[in-house]
């Protein structure tokens, strides 16, 4: 695990089991509704990425079946072992104020699997 915003995780609640978190900071963070959320993510890894290496920033609904609401995938370098990228995305406006969302950050190499998966929880009253 590494250095992150508070109320953080790993993604086990999604049934993705890997302990290597990375570092992602984000903000604003309380998120209010459309707000631009600016994401930064840096990792170092064991061995070199190869050509089909992804970071992927979403916002899910915390019930487990529903697809994210909104996501954004940034092209990892290949060859390399420390990674750094940013990215943005806008806070869900939920009718439905039930539930609750969560930012999910995750370093996906194509041919390895999953290296690192993140998630922050909300954590606010509705």
């Amino acid at each position: 695990m590494a250095n992150a915003n508070s109320y953080y995780d790993n993604c086990h609640y999604y049934n993705i089991f890997t302990d290597t978190l990375g570092n992602v900071n984000w903000g604003p963070d309380q998120p209010i509704a459309g707000a631009i959320i600016n994401i930064s993510y840096s990792i170092s890894l064991p061995k070199p990425t190869t050509c089909l290496v992804y970071t992927v920033a979403t916002i899910v609904r915390d019930d487990k079946y529903t697809d994210p609401i909104v996501g954004r995938k940034v092209k990892v370098d290949k060859n390399v072992k420390d990674i750094s990228v940013s990215t943005t995305l806008i806070w869900p406006s939920p009718a439905d104020k039930r539930h609750r969302y969560s930012l999910v950050v995750v370093l996906l190499d194509y041919k390895y699997g999953i290296y690192s998966c993140i998630r922050f929880y909300d954590r606010y009253k509705h």
